[in-house]
């Protein structure tokens, strides 16, 4: 049980320092609202429109984006989510590979939400 605990707060506090670290990263002076799909794209973020959610999800530099029937799945991707309408910066969000998930609760205990579609488990944090 201790193991799972310790486990469950370096998950944590990772997801915290890589949500802070990639905010950061794209933030500038000018920017006081927060990152831009625009400028996340020209740092080579792949951005791609989430309508349902009303939401851009940007993933990470080089590592891709989930989507159905990846022959080669990541075990999990991190990502921002900007607001579709105004272009305005929402929060971070973490995706846990379905085989690879093991019921912990996302940063702050919300529960990871599962999406089929792409075989992930989501938790956003804003």
């Amino acid at each position: 049980m201790a193991v799972f605990s310790a486990r469950r707060y370096v998950v944590t506090a990772l997801f915290a320092v890589v949500g802070l670290a990639l905010f950061a990263s794209v933030a500038t002076p000018a920017q006081a609202q927060g990152p831009t799909r625009e400028n996340l794209q020209a740092h080579g973020w792949s951005c791609v429109e989430f309508a349902p959610a009303n939401r851009w999800s940007c993933f990470n530099p080089g590592v891709g984006r989930p989507f159905p029937g990846n022959p080669d799945p990541a075990p999990s991707y991190n990502f921002l989510g900007i607001d579709l309408t105004t272009g305005e910066f929402l929060y971070t969000g973490h995706l846990v590979r379905q085989d690879l998930y093991r019921g912990q609760p996302c940063a702050g205990g919300d529960p990871y939400v599962f999406r089929a579609l792409i075989g992930y488990y989501e938790c956003v944090r804003g």
